[in-house]
């Protein structure tokens, strides 16, 4: 009975996969190949923002990288965050000042800026907008189509988790006894490349598919979180006060700039390393390696923000290194330029079988 039962739902299994394919295929392939881009993302910022700075060169105290990033803050640009070299949201070995101006249309726009964290020196300002990498970085997030796009590159990644499945039961071996032969599973992840092109670009699909299925999978899933953050929880708990740091004698000392905002939030973080401020209605907020601290700007009192790790951060980090350094964004760039490869292999295997 098994034998009987067993055709169909590998029948079932093959169509499912096959229509997931046809259906989402040509969009994951855009999204791989855009993904493999923005890997290589510090050559593209270096190209466009100028020379990156020497990471090996001894960087200034924290408040003096932030002095700097605020000179090129002048009317009508305004200051909104700065990040500490390689811990932005494009990690570069410069640090990264992100400004708002005025735009044509009368609202704003969005400004980057780089400096040398060793010398102060303004590496390069650009429009964030008008950056190649910007665009593409949107094409990759939401196909350029606002929250619409975003809902289609989570929906994507859904499917792509489903196809995922289906691919890896169709691999599997379907009687007990291939399993236990000797020698089976080195063919089955190791097979020949003999043969017709077209067999070469169905073992292909198969082999690469296996291989890359676990990365895969990690990049579906966190792609669809990123592209819908509302599902890992985007609010925000009020402040919780831990310490309190007044001028002497118990009056308050306004702070005049994120500066002095950082020389205070890193006496409260003690041991923790600077990783970025960024204005936050009243105040700053400074985020070190020991922890995120409110810093009121009209009294320099600080207060600690709620503990625990940033989803979003962590997400982020997952989907562009599989949280594995430099080894991970290799594997991430592999993976994304499969995707195309598996669009190409599947779609030459189903017109192969058309025509018999």
């Amino acid at each position: 009975m098994s034998r009987s039962v067993r055709p169909s739902w590998r029948r079932i299994w093959l169509r499912l996969h096959l229509w997931l394919g046809l259906t989402i295929g040509l969009v994951a392939a855009l999204l791989g190949l855009t993904g493999a881009a923005l890997v290589l993302k510090e050559p593209w910022l270096r190209l466009e923002l100028g020379a990156m700075a020497d990471p090996a060169a001894m960087p200034l105290a924290p408040d003096l990288q932030v002095k700097a990033a605020e000179a090129i803050a002048t009317a009508p640009r305004r200051l909104v965050s700065v990040a500490a070299p390689g811990s932005g949201p494009m990690p570069v070995a410069a640090v990264l000042a992100l400004l708002t101006e005025p735009a044509d249309n009368g609202g704003p726009r969005f400004v980057v800026g780089t400096i040398d964290p060793a010398s102060g020196a303004v590496l390069g300002i650009r429009p964030f907008d008008d950056l190649a990498f910007a665009r593409l970085l949107d094409l990759h997030r939401a196909l350029l189509g606002g929250g619409t796009g975003a809902g289609l590159v989570a929906a994507v990644g859904m499917v792509l988790c489903l196809s995922l499945v289906s691919g890896a039961y169709l691999w599997w071996p379907g009687r007990v006894g291939d399993r236990r032969r000797l020698g089976f599973w080195r063919r089955r992840l190791l097979p020949s490349f003999r043969g017709a092109w077209h067999r070469q670009a169905r073992v292909m699909h198969a082999t690469a598919g296996i291989w890359l299925l676990l990365p895969l999978a990690v990049l579906a899933v966190t792609g669809t979180l990123l592209a819908r953050p509302d599902l890992i929880g985007g609010g925000r708990r009020a402040p919780l006060p831990v310490a309190a740091l007044p001028a002497p004698g118990g009056s308050c000392e306004a702070v005049p700039d994120a500066a002095a905002a950082v020389r205070l939030g890193l006496q409260a973080a003690d041991s923790g390393r600077f990783l970025g401020v960024m204005m936050a209605g009243p105040g700053w907020v400074v985020t070190t390696t020991a922890g995120t601290v409110m810093v009121d700007a009209g009294c320099g009192s600080v207060r600690g923000m709620p503990g625990g790790p940033d989803l979003h951060a962590v997400m982020n980090g997952v989907h562009g290194r599989l949280m594995l350094g430099w080894p991970g964004q290799a594997v991430v760039f592999l993976a994304g330029l499969a995707l195309p490869g598996f669009y190409v292999t599947g779609l030459v295997t189903w017109l192969r079988r058309r025509r018999r």
